[in-house]
């Protein structure tokens, strides 16, 4: 039962390298944050509410920019994840089906050689 154990480990290894890779549990604690660190300053000191508007307005743009540039890194790294999830799967299922397959092409040689 070494193989089994081989399939898992690999597959954790994918599972490991797409999420450190995407940055999974990165992007989503830092989903608002302003996009590469682009913040805007007031310029004016003391109650001016074009000046107060103006800085609002930029970070909020700076923000939404990154939560969608970081939306389009989630979604591709989530996707890679489900991939690697499936595959896993498929090589498990593969693996267990094999021993089935072996003797049924075996059979299936021995037939098509007699007709």
């Amino acid at each position: 039962m070494e193989v089994p154990r081989k399939i898992k480990k690999v597959w954790g290894n994918y599972l490991w390298f797409f999420g450190k890779y995407f940055g999974i549990a990165d992007l989503a604690r830092e989903f608002f944050w302003p996009w590469k660190e682009l913040t805007f300053m007031r310029e004016k000191r003391g109650f001016d509410l074009g000046d107060i508007f103006s800085t609002w307005f930029g970070n909020m743009i700076s923000r939404v920019i990154g939560a969608i540039m970081r939306s389009f890194f989630l979604v591709a790294g989530i996707f890679c994840e489900i991939f690697a999830v499936l595959a896993g799967i498929a090589a498990y299922a593969f693996w267990a089906g094999y021993f089935l397959l072996v003797p049924a092409m075996f059979l299936l040689g021995i037939w098509l050689m007699s007709v």
